[in-house]
């Protein structure tokens, strides 16, 4: 670019010299003929270096075995290497073959070529300058074990590689050409040449041994294992097989199996399937897009609707067809809560549910209630189940209940109540406040809600579901705060204490209530009176936990409770309660109860000690 960029400066430069042009003109070059010549001599002269001593652009390898005592020993090659010499100036050094081979001759035309060893390779050694032809002659070693004949060697990088060799023999052999692109072999004579053409680099192995006649090829053999779950629910029964497969010989490409008439098949999946299809009678055809060979898995789901109670329905057992060998699993789980149980089994022997192959157990996370193992293809397992009601189970539970409550001289009771609760599918937490009591605020899980009022003039708290924590419902926490007006003490600064927590309507494990008197209060330890004891200290025997809350299991009930939380939603229309705060002052009295069953939590006891003033 550089020398044709002063060769067009050159040229455009050398006009000729006009009267009107000044000699000093700096838009203007003037030289002379004599001068551009020398210039444009030296810019072609300039050559770009080349970024390799030599290329190898192909080679060709032709052999031939040679035998002695009619077996092989060696075989020799006649080679040509196309080598491009780039270098400049001075010798190249291209190496061309391993030295394990035994080189016979080396020739550039006529003449010997230079040769040495360096580094494991013979070496050509030239300063000849561009395309030579390098003919080479050269002999490798034949290997025989178990039947089989190879010779191998490595190959030097080129751009194009391709080989021949002949092996003197009068049977077909078969030959194996490592790592070749295309590969083809035929009969000259009373020999068996095979070609092919290999990658740039690498090793030239070929291998060949006697190639078996058609006949002696065996049939095809095959052997099976079924492998079906069955599940039992309301009004429906499906099965899932596995068909497991050992193919022998030679490979097939059709597979077919017998099912039971009244099922329904869903879905038939399996490697290279190309289609499937049932009759009629209850024959599955699948056809493989390839002939599969050796292990062989075929999956087949299944259904069939079954109106009211199952009885007597026979289990549905896919009988493999045209195998040699037939043999099975078949595991029974029920889905929902009905009651199974087996008939008069025939062809098939009980087996404890543990000892089922991983085919069945892994693929359920129900209990397998039935195990049946069975060999050959009448088998008979009928099938009887029961649907059963279900029993009312617990779906909300408080926990712990902590109530605070701050008492006035005056009598005046302002109570904080918290709930740690697991809820899996409550709207609404109801508390009966006690008689008198006000209700000041509510919160659930920190947000302060609205809550709503019962018939029954039950306080209604919404609640929100709770979030799934290592295979458990997480608790989250409820908290209202009410105030109540209690009996002032008498002009001698002695009176009764009676108090009564909210009635919930969900079992609570552990209740703590911590009442702060006025300093000057003494109590009277033998008028304690409640279905709560008095202790020194609160046993907290519940572990606390992280609270969390607006969690679900599925998106729609996750939506749900995202609009329940949602300012305006179900947990509160209207104006937003204020929170409030519980001011905590004076001598602190522990009472606490363990599993508080839809009963009154109350408390009593005699003071003395507040005068007024």
């Amino acid at each position: 670019m550089r020398s044709a960029a002063i060769t067009l400066v050159t040229l455009l430069s050398l006009s000729p010299v006009t009267a009107a042009a000044a000699p000093d003109d700096p838009e203007r070059v003037v030289m002379k003929l004599d001068e551009f010549l020398k210039l444009y001599e030296k810019t072609r002269a300039e050559e770009t270096t080349a970024p390799l001593d030599y290329a190898l652009s192909s080679a060709r390898y032709e052999g031939e075995v040679q035998l002695k005592d009619g077996e092989p020993y060696a075989a020799v090659f006649k080679a040509r290497f196309r080598v491009e010499v780039l270098r400049a100036k001075g010798f190249a050094k291209v190496p061309f073959l391993p030295a394990t081979v035994a080189l016979e001759s080396a020739k550039i035309g006529n003449a010997e070529a230079a040769v040495v060893i360096e580094d494991g390779h013979y070496v050509l050694v030239t300063q000849q300058r561009g395309a030579i032809n390098l003919d080479v002659t050269f002999a490798a070693a034949v290997t025989t074990a178990e039947g089989s004949s190879g010779v191998s060697f490595q190959l030097s990088p080129a751009g194009a590689t391709s080989a021949v060799l002949s092996v003197p023999a009068r049977e077909d052999l078969d030959f194996t050409v490592a790592g070749a692109k295309l590969q083809s072999d035929k009969v000259v004579g009373d020999k068996r040449v095979v070609e092919a053409v290999l990658p740039s680099t690498g090793a030239l192995e070929v291998k060949w041994q006697r190639e078996l006649p058609k006949a002696a090829q065996q049939a095809s053999r095959v052997l099976s294992e079924v492998y079906t779950l069955v599940s039992l629910g309301e009004g429906l029964m499906r099965a899932t097989t596995t068909a497991q497969y050992t193919i022998l010989f030679t490979g097939v490409d059709k597979l077919a199996l017998k099912l039971p008439k009244d099922m329904t098949v869903l879905d038939v999946v399996g490697a290279g399937v190309r289609e499937w299809k049932v009759d009629g009678d209850g024959n599955l055809g699948v056809q493989l897009n390839y002939a599969a060979k050796g292990a062989y898995a075929l999956r087949i789901e299944m259904e069939k609707v079954v109106r009211g109670d199952i009885k007597d329905v026979a289990a549905p057992v896919p009988v493999p067809v045209g195998v040699e060998r037939a043999r099975g699993f078949v595991g029974v789980e029920s889905r929902g809560n009905l009651e199974v149980d087996a008939g008069d089994v025939k062809g098939a022997t009980p087996v404890d549910v543990r000892a089922l192959p991983a085919a069945i157990l892994g693929i359920t996370g129900q209990p397998v209630l039935l195990g049946y193992k069975y060999l050959g293809t009448d088998v008979s397992i009928p099938l009887s189940a029961w649907q059963h009601v279900d029993a009312d189970v617990l779906v909300t539970l408080l926990d712990e209940t902590r109530a605070r409550t701050m008492w006035t001289r005056e009598g005046r009771r302002l109570t904080s109540v918290k709930y740690r609760i697991r809820n899996n599918r409550r709207q609404f937490l109801r508390l009966a406040l006690p008689k008198g009591g006000e209700l000041w605020s509510a919160s659930v899980g920190g947000r302060a809600v609205q809550p709503a009022l019962a018939a029954d003039k039950r306080v209604m708290i919404p609640l929100v579901r709770s979030q799934a924590a290592g295979g458990e419902l997480a608790a989250f926490e409820v908290e209202i705060v009410y105030v109540e007006n209690g009996a002032p003490p008498s002009d001698n600064g002695r009176g009764q204490f009676n108090a009564t927590l909210p009635r919930a309507d969900a079992p609570c494990t552990y209740v703590a209530w911590t009442v702060y008197a006025p300093d000057d209060a003494k109590l009277k330890r033998w008028s304690i009176d409640g279905n709560l004891r008095k202790v020194r200290y609160l046993s907290n025997p519940i572990p606390a936990e992280d609270m969390n809350y607006v969690q679900t299991a599925t998106p729609q009930v996750m939506e749900g409770a995202q609009v329940q939380a949602a300012p305006g939603g179900s947990l509160g229309d209207g104006a937003m309660p204020v929170p409030v705060s519980l001011p905590l002052q004076g001598r602190e009295v522990h009472f606490e109860k363990l599993l508080a069953l839809d009963e009154e939590l109350t408390i009593g006891f005699k003071y003395r000690g507040l005068k007024k003033g």
